[in-house]
């Protein structure tokens, strides 16, 4: 049975789970460096400058896989039900990209194998949700979403979109 949206406007976060803050991967790459640069160092002083290149592309080739994971560690997918409209956030290495959805039309396809997304379509639209979720946290939020929509109305879509 549908709730009243009126009240209640229902949203879901899904965040990319980052081991580290960007504090404290900042301060083990610092702690890499100075000791990596001291070997180097040791060893450029006794004629090996060979070891002091290599050290630096290391450190360089760590930067940007660093960098990467930095880009990446704040991705989300944010959904939420507002107004009547279910609005789809995906944001990933900073780009943002919002959907919206008109609730009467929309389908949702719950995820059945642990690789499956949340799969979320109306009219042309189509978006897969849950990348940063549990297999169990998707069937929950799909069972949920579907809770909160009402019933798929096919006249009022155009198209049928299938599973």
């Amino acid at each position: 049975m549908p709730r009243d949206t009126a009240r209640e406007q229902p949203q879901w976060l899904f965040t990319r789970h980052s081991a580290l803050t960007v504090r404290q991967l900042l301060r083990a790459y610092a702690v890499l460096c100075l000791f990596s640069t001291a070997i180097a160092l040791a060893f450029a002083l006794r004629g090996y400058w060979y070891i002091p290149v290599f050290s630096f592309a290391e450190l360089a080739l760590v930067a940007i896989a660093l960098l990467y994971y930095l880009r990446h560690a704040r991705d989300y997918e944010h959904l939420a039900l507002r107004d009547g409209v279910l609005v789809v956030e995906q944001v990933s290495a900073g780009r943002r990209q919002r959907s919206s959805f008109r609730p009467w039309c929309t389908r949702i396809v719950v995820p059945e194998g642990p690789r499956q997304l949340i799969r979320i379509s109306c009219g042309g639209t189509r978006v897969e949700v849950g990348a940063f979720a549990t297999p169990e946290r998707r069937r929950q939020v799909a069972q949920e979403l579907l809770a909160w929509l009402p019933p798929l109305d096919r006249e009022g879509c155009g198209a049928y979109f299938g599973p």
